[in-house]
């Protein structure tokens, strides 16, 4: 299991650093930038999109489960992943998270409901396959972030002895995980070109690769935290996604 001290990323600053912390580990790149694809996706894409989403899905879901507790990915325990792509109703982003090449629809059009629908029923079965549950977000409102200070004490001349208030009262008492998965994207987004992964090192992958965005939302006692992370796929020719590089984007706590 998990312990409470992963909730606290090692290294991490209490900060919103979703461009920022991409853009200061990336070097300028010479391409140029692709643009959103335009115009209603055909019905040979959207089973590509499927086939594609279905597969890199999978091997987030495997790649999860078999982490251990020294490195990115961890194992988690008390998970639920939201089925949805991004966890919106649409299946797409309401928010960018500024980095450069991470639009889904660089890769495909955007696609009709009905087939975010398939796509949102086959993780559904991917996730049963693995006896992963499936869910919503999960909410604490009176649950603070783990960064959030523990306010001052009342000044001595009050006249009655009042408590502190404990921030973190409203948390609960065992760590809980909710995760979402965005759309695949192909190749690796010109905003995380050379950048580091999460084990310190330079990213600079090879092959038919594929991205996705990664996001995990943490509650527990000490408070809650969420990180967004781009996953990098090298698919093989037999079709498989096997996890190449999993790099921070940014982390809020």
């Amino acid at each position: 299991m998990k312990t409470a001290q992963h909730l606290t990323l090692a290294g991490l600053a209490w900060c919103s650093c979703f461009a920022a912390s991409a853009a200061c580990r990336s070097l300028p790149s010479r391409e140029e930038p692709r643009t959103p694809i335009t115009g209603k996706i055909s019905p040979k894409e959207e089973l590509s999109l499927i086939r594609a989403d279905s597969g890199i899905f999978a091997a987030v879901v495997r790649a999860q489960l078999a982490g251990g507790e020294d490195d990115y990915p961890f194992h988690l325990e008390r998970l639920r992943y939201d089925p949805r792509p991004y966890g919106t109703r649409s299946g797409y982003p309401e928010n960018f998270s500024g980095v450069q090449g991470i639009d889904p629809t660089l890769t495909f059009a955007r696609a009709e409901g009905s087939a975010i629908d398939q796509l949102t029923d086959n993780r559904k079965q991917i996730l049963k396959m693995n006896g992963v549950r499936a869910g919503g977000p999960i909410s604490y409102p009176q649950c603070a972030g783990i960064r959030v200070p523990t306010p001052p004490p009342p000044r001595r001349s009050a006249p009655t002895r009042t408590r502190r208030p404990d921030v973190h009262a409203g948390c609960p008492k065992q760590a809980e995980y909710y995760l979402t998965v965005g759309l695949p994207l192909r190749e690796q987004p010109e905003g995380l070109r050379n950048a580091r992964d999460t084990r310190g090192r330079r990213v600079s992958v090879r092959g038919d690769i594929w991205t996705v965005l990664v996001d995990e939302r943490s509650f527990g006692p000490q408070g809650w935290s969420w990180s967004q992370y781009a996953w990098l796929f090298r698919r093989s020719r037999g079709g498989e996604f096997d996890l190449a590089a999993t790099i921070l984007i940014g982390t809020v706590e």
